[in-house]
């Protein structure tokens, strides 16, 4: 008893890490990892991007179906990724009635992410929990998610039906799964790392005097799978955490509050996904701007001022219709300028993606990779028809990009089900579907 006075106890351990943002169970985290990685079929790594309060769909969708040309976004808000023109599938006429719509919402936010389940684990928690991960299933980080209403304004949902509430602080994200990994370009030890690894070490030893003990046979099946999973982390963390390479850097911003640094946040969000696929610690993550019916966030950035007519200069410029779910509703050029830093944010990300190489699968990371980006709402009075939704990336050419897609009022669990197949997954369903979406996959 004297010698585990003078140990750090397991509560101090999950202290520490939970101050890392690396809180988990050890047996379900980790020792599946290598089974999935094993997959060979489909596309390689998931993005889920939520933006809040729907968009002018008129606006959205003024592209045409079929081929996608150099001037089918020319009057949309997607006119940003032209630069990925040939890795995007925008898709018409998807509905979430009958599968999670509602016209308020906190009540969208219940059902339209599990494919019309309520409370049900959301599509990007079911992909991470298929896909496995080395040291994280899910990344799940925000641009101004803290500031939301409450939970229920949410929009991820975990496997144990908890509504997940979100880091917008780049400097943590990076702090808690990627100091550690990619090491330290100064050549100074990294002291997060060093931390861990005493804390591994205590652990172990604490171990080691449980085992001395007289235990029964379900005690020590316990302790085995305990010290299993605890050696796997240790061997991770001390055998293969400095991969090398470019293009690491800790962000030079963290959640500062202030309206104006909003655009560096994401971008700085953004490049933390990029990362963490690069370095390989996860192959999910999830993004969200703000929760629903959000108006922390003033959207009037120098990007998209051109397009907020008499808002993009002047006293207006801070009026608060500049607020995204104040303007929504109107559903006027304003609410339009603004779901287009969503996209600028976006094809931000597809150009950190693009610029990486994936070591584990081949090509760039954006080759490998499926991102889905979507809203709780359609239009910006809750329409359930016709939202606001495409997919990017290269899903490893299991989807046809470059195509404009009419989906003829298919529900969005049905365009869910159609992504888990471009993983090579075998759902025989996901939620309320009933098939797929036709044109969408290879």
């Amino acid at each position: 008893m004297n010698v585990l006075k003078n140990k750090m106890q397991r509560r101090d351990f999950l202290r520490s890490i939970a101050k890392l943002g690396l809180t988990t169970a050890f047996t379900s985290q980790f020792m599946l990892s290598a089974n999935v990685f094993a997959q060979t079929a489909g596309a390689k790594r998931f993005i889920m991007v939520y933006y809040p309060n729907g968009c002018v769909r008129d606006k959205w969708h003024s592209y045409n179906a079929g081929a996608l040309g150099s001037n089918s976004f020319a009057t949309s808000p997607l006119q940003h990724l032209n630069a990925h023109l040939t890795k995007i599938v925008p898709i018409k006429n998807l509905t979430y009635n009958g599968h999670g719509g509602s016209s308020g919402h906190p009540e969208a936010c219940r059902a339209v992410f599990s494919g019309g389940q309520e409370y049900a684990t959301t599509f990007d928690v079911a992909i991470g929990e298929a896909l496995g991960g080395r040291l994280t299933k899910n990344m799940h980080v925000g641009v101004w998610s803290s500031k939301a209403k409450g939970t229920e304004y949410m929009p991820f949902t975990d496997k144990n039906r908890n509504k997940i509430q979100v880091s917008d602080n780049p400097q943590q994200v990076y702090d808690a799964l990627l100091a550690d990994v990619v090491g330290s370009s100064s050549g100074t030890p990294d002291p997060d790392a060093a931390r861990r690894k005493k804390v591994l070490e205590t652990l172990h030893e604490n171990l080691d005097l449980l085992q001395a003990n007289t235990l029964n046979v379900k005690q020590q099946g316990k302790l085995l799978t305990h010290e299993e999973a605890l050696n796997y982390y240790q061997n991770t963390l001390s055998g293969t955490l400095d991969i090398g390479g470019t293009g690491f850097s800790r962000p030079a911003i963290g959640m500062t509050g202030i309206d104006d640094d909003a655009d560096a946040i994401a971008k700085a969000q953004m490049r933390n996904i990029a990362m963490a696929f690069q370095a390989n610690i996860t192959r999910t993550a999830t993004f969200q701007f703000m929760g629903a019916q959000d108006e922390s966030l003033k959207i009037n950035f120098p990007s998209i001022r051109a397009y907020m007519g008499d808002y993009g200069s002047g006293e207006k410029l801070n009026y608060n219709e500049t607020r995204s779910h104040v303007s929504s509703h109107n559903e006027s050029s304003l609410f339009d300028a603004q779901t287009r830093w969503y996209n600028i944010m976006v094809a931000y990300l597809m150009d950190e993606l693009a610029g990486r190489p994936d070591v584990t699968y081949g090509g760039t990371l954006l080759d490998n990779t499926l991102i889905l980006v979507m809203s709780e709402v359609g239009g910006g009075n809750h329409q359930q028809e016709n939202p606001g939704i495409y997919v990017a990336g290269g899903a490893n050419n299991m989807i046809r990009s470059g195509t404009g897609i009419d989906a003829n009022n298919t529900g969005m669990s049905n365009l869910y089900l159609d992504i888990s197949k471009a993983f090579g997954l075998n759902w025989g369903r996901y939620g309320n579907s009933s098939g797929g979406v036709t044109g969408f996959l290879r």
